[in-house]
């Protein structure tokens, strides 16, 4: 079985600002992967960001994923192909966006569409959002309420822009209580993400598993959030990075600095 190296997509800059210039990625990190897949090996990322935004990032370094799992395990793909979408029901989307309109003082909804375009739920002011977002890639100025109105599928996920970690710790366990119908977890310092019910990226594991015929033991998996600990649980060969905090470092098998590190030691154990 050809061993696979999958990475959490943040793990991969953790401090590296986009500073109005899209997000950058490690040098190092880079040329780790591109070593990995010149041996054969497989590489794949695993993260809250969607498929657009991923594979922008990556052909800007000339990387080739073999697999995607995007949306915090909401959203599946193998190669080119979508082998799985577990997405919020249309109707339980709009009642919890319904409710988030009363919180819109101090925080940004908003929903990323397949084509990487970002509808975000305020519209009193578009511009502010645009500039304010421009990082995330294709900021619309029609709203998310105006644009559900010709949707008819489901949503991978709800994103929610909580502008600090204060509002982040405040809000999460206030959503969690109100919205028990779906999951509401946070993946980075200021944001919330709602995803379908039981959705999360050990869910998706499972989806990949099963489509490839995939060997647990050949899977390895690189994070540094809370939204990493099931993957963390699920699987056997797990890093995480030092910075993370002692809740979530306890979950994986071995610590690095950065995502090269991890790379290299599965390479030279081969």
């Amino acid at each position: 079985m050809i061993p696979l190296f999958l990475s959490d997509l943040g793990t991969l800059y953790p401090w590296i600002s986009h500073m109005g210039k899209g997000y950058l990625l490690m040098i190092h990190d880079v040329q780790e992967i591109k070593n990995w897949q010149k041996q054969g090996y497989l590489f794949g990322l695993v993260t809250g960001r969607d498929r657009v935004f991923c594979m922008n990032l990556l052909n800007r370094y000339e990387i080739v994923p073999d697999c995607l799992i995007t949306c915090n395990g909401a959203m599946t793909f193998w190669k080119d192909h979508r082998i799985d979408a577990s997405l919020i029901d249309l109707s339980v989307a709009k009642n919890i966006l319904k409710e988030l309109e009363t919180y819109l003082d101090t925080i940004d909804p908003f929903f990323t569409a397949e084509d990487g375009s970002n509808y975000f739920l305020r519209e009193d002011d578009p511009k502010r959002i645009q500039k304010e977002f421009a990082y995330l890639g294709w900021v619309r100025e029609e709203s998310l309420k105006t644009y559900l109105k010709s949707r008819t599928e489901g949503l991978a996920k709800i994103s929610i822009a909580a502008k600090s970690l204060e509002n982040v710790q405040r809000l999460l366990p206030e959503f969690q209580e109100k919205f028990t119908n779906v999951e509401v977890m946070t993946t980075s310092k200021d944001y919330i993400e709602i995803t379908r019910k039981a959705t999360n990226k050990a869910h998706a594991m499972t989806k990949l598993i099963d489509h490839q015929n995939l060997n647990l033991k050949e899977i390895i998996f690189i994070g540094d959030g809370s939204n990493d600990i099931p993957l963390f649980d699920m699987l056997e060969c797990t890093y995480v990075m030092r910075h993370a905090s002692d809740a979530i470092r306890k979950h994986a098998q071995w610590e690095v600095s950065n995502v090269a590190e991890a790379i290299r030691k599965e390479r030279e154990s081969r």
